[in-house]
Order: structure tokens, then C-alpha cells, then sequence
């Protein structure tokens, strides 16, 4: 589902998600825990038990890193979402670039969640076949909030919340009007929150 290029083809639009300012610490205290864990470590490894020990804490040290790398990557080096004629890429932090091509995208909507007097917004690209890593953010998020919208057990799609990145979801539904072939369905859906127990 390749959109025609000419001399008039729309310029690509590109939004960076960066971590809203209220979730900074996130990311530091993640770099503390790690260098804490590292020094720890390394003197439980000379201690009496420390051959028994200085393992155990190595493999749950491992978690650890992984998600002081990933936390830092959402600081260092933000989530970015591109919209092209032919294609919506998702460049996660610690990830290559993931493309998909409009042919694999069935719906872009932005949505409303409300939880209690809360409210919060996401933007959710409906996929016909799974995109990104399992357990990257942007796929978790959908596995969660599907439910919740309505949508069949096993349906692949990606969600970004703008309580975490600092964003406009009705925005960029906007750029994808523009450049999504018309066989994309964009909708807007903010005006009717749909009501769900769970915290998001």
C-alpha cells in the first residue's frame, strides 16, 4: 500500500516522545540502583559465602541492568515516531528502528481511559501482524489496554500514553490523516472515554 511519490509528496512528519519532566527520576534512580548493586556485589563476593552469594546477586543484577539501560535509553536517546507515505516506524531507545508499512496497519485512533475521576489519553495503532519486541513498552501497553477497547484476545497493535511521554495524541493523528494512504482508518475518539477498573 505504497502511496505514489512526485514532486508533490507530503514531507514526512517525525514526534519525538520524550519522558514527561514528573518522570525524570525514573531513569536516574535506575542508574543509582545499578551502581549500587554493581558496588554490592563486589563485596558480597568476598565475604565468607561469597561464591554462592556473589552469583545470586549477579543474575538478579541482571534485571537490574537491563532496566537501568532501558530507562536511561527513554532519557538519553527518546522514543520517536515517524510517519511517512509508506510507512509508521517506531524507533524505541534501545532498539533499532522498527517499520511497519501502511499495508500492515489497520486502525491509528487516539483514545480516552477513565479510571475512576481520571482520565488518560493513548494513541493506538491497530497492526495486522506484530511489530516491535514482545516485551517492549509500546506492545505491552496495547496488550493492556486491549481489553479495555474492545479488542479480540491475540490482536497486535502498540499503545503510547501520553501521562508517560510528553505528546499529543490527537496530534499526531493528524499527520497521519495527511500521509496515510486512505485505506487507514484515523479516528478520534477522545470525546468518549471508555470506562476501566484498572489504573493505566
Amino acid at each position: 500500500m505504497e502511496n505514489s511519490a512526485d514532486a508533490t509528496r507530503p514531507a514526512a512528519a517525525s514526534t519525538v516522545l520524550r519522558l514527561r519532566r514528573a518522570l525524570i527520576w525514573v531513569p536516574l534512580t535506575a542508574i543509582g540502583a545499578a551502581v549500587l548493586w554493581a558496588d554490592t556485589t563486589a563485596a558480597v563476593f568476598e565475604g565468607p559465602n561469597g561464591v554462592v552469594a556473589g552469583r545470586v546477586m549477579a543474575v538478579m543484577g541482571l534485571f537490574l541492568l537491563f532496566a537501568a539501560v532501558t530507562f536511561t535509553g527513554y532519557l538519553l536517546r527518546p522514543l520517536r515516531l515517524d510517519v511517512d507515505a509508506d510507512a509508521f516506524t517506531v524507533r524505541l531507545p534501545t532498539w533499532l528502528a522498527g517499520r511497519t508499512d501502511w499495508d500492515e496497519v489497520r486502525v491509528v485512533s487516539a483514545v480516552a481511559v477513565r479510571t475512576g475521576a481520571k482520565v488518560r489519553r493513548f494513541l493506538v495503532v491497530d497492526l495486522r501482524s506484530p511489530a516491535l519486541p514482545y516485551l517492549s513498552h509500546p506492545r505491552s501497553m496495547y496488550r493492556r489496554l486491549a481489553p479495555v477497547l474492545g479488542r479480540t484476545k491475540g490482536a497486535h497493535g502498540l499503545c503510547f500514553e501520553e501521562q508517560i511521554f510528553d505528546f499529543d495524541a490527537t496530534d499526531m493523528l493528524d499527520a497521519v490523516r495527511r500521509l496515510a494512504p486512505a485505506e487507514v482508518i484515523v479516528e478520534d475518539r477522545t470525546a468518549e472515554p471508555a470506562d476501566s477498573p484498572w489504573q493505566f
